[in-house]
């Protein structure tokens, strides 16, 4: 009986040890998920702003100069698909997390109409011996538009993002950054940010695809 009741306890002891050892495997793997992902969208997202403020410099001088020249052309679409890789990884990331799923209209789709009247611009002037195509006031209204519809996402950017401080030409990081560089991902200032910009591309969808029509 005393033996029993001896291989009994050594039992339980070793189920303890082999459930709290998984318990703690556990831990540091979804730790380092965590702080994996959270590095990652800082990073990301310092990016997304820089991208965003770089297009707003190169719009202005588009309007300010009432030319278009390729080497812009190439800055807005490099741009554009800073937004549009950001957007798909953490729209999936957020999906997947059952924190937040857009099946309408979404900035995406509004980077995708950028892409479109800025190259349809340049091909006037492709297989020539031109730098730049003069603009006239149509096209320069459709720039004023995406001029202004930028600005507003760059807002949208300045009202919900964490861990940075944007200015008119740069973003500073703050003190919580590298506390949102461990855990950032479980916070939800980011999912707000995918929300926020598809809702601006949303509201101003009817205007986008006119863009292009």
């Amino acid at each position: 009986m005393a033996k029993q009741i001896k291989w009994l306890v050594i039992g339980s002891i070793a189920i303890v040890l082999v459930f709290s050892l998984f318990t703690f495997t556990l831990f540091k793997e979804s730790r380092g998920y965590t702080q994996y992902h959270s590095e990652s969208l800082m990073n990301d997202t310092s990016r997304l702003i820089g991208s965003f403020q770089r297009k707003q410099e190169v719009l202005q001088q588009i309007i300010q100069t009432r030319t278009l020249t390729q080497t812009q052309v190439e800055l807005i679409s490099e741009d554009n698909y800073t937004l549009i890789n950001y957007y798909e990884d953490y729209n999936r990331l957020a999906m997947n997390l059952d924190r937040y799923e857009n099946k309408g209209y979404s900035i995406v789709d509004a980077a995708f109409v950028t892409e479109a009247v800025f190259n349809r611009k340049i091909a006037e002037i492709q297989g020539t011996d031109q730098v730049k195509v003069k603009l006239d006031n149509e096209f320069l209204e459709k720039v004023e538009f995406l001029e202004a519809f930028n600005e507003r996402c760059l807002n949208t950017l300045g009202k919900h993002v964490r861990g940075f401080v944007i200015t008119d030409t740069s973003v500073e990081p703050t003190e919580e950054r590298e506390e949102l560089s461990e855990k950032g991902i479980n916070e939800d200032f980011w999912v707000e940010i995918l929300k926020r910009l598809d809702r601006e591309a949303f509201e101003k969808q009817r205007d986008l695809e006119m863009l292009v029509d």
